[in-house]
């Protein structure tokens, strides 16, 4: 089971953080969390062009940039768009947000998810 650090750090479109990630206000609305060196948990985008790839283009630049990148409770549109990166799906508690487990999609080979709270 994971479970979310609580010192994550919230990045939202149209910062210094995000624009840096190539989460740009330009493109896109939405933010995301940071937890440790590499861990992206997204939580919620919008694209301002919606069929322009830019989401598939963020997020294969996170995988390339060598993030562990994971999706809190995507939408059908955004679990197509993870099933071409091979994302597999699992599920995380994130006590400060959710009373109960949530889905949760991480990029491949990565650890965690999926596992009930007593382990």
């Amino acid at each position: 089971m994971d479970v979310i650090q609580t010192n994550a750090i919230r990045i939202e479109t149209g910062t210094p953080e995000g624009d840096g990630l190539g989460f740009v206000e330009d493109l896109f609305s939405g933010w995301l969390e940071l937890t440790g060196e590499n861990r992206l948990y997204l939580h919620f985008i919008i694209s301002r062009e919606k069929n322009a790839g830019n989401t598939q283009a963020l997020i294969r630049s996170w995988l390339t940039r060598g993030y562990d990148v994971r999706v809190v409770m995507p939408r059908p549109v955004m679990q197509h768009i993870l099933q071409k990166f091979r994302f597999e799906p699992s599920s995380e508690f994130f006590p400060d947000q959710y009373e109960d487990y949530v889905d949760v999609w991480r990029s491949p080979g990565q650890p965690g998810g999926s596992s009930c709270p007593m382990g």
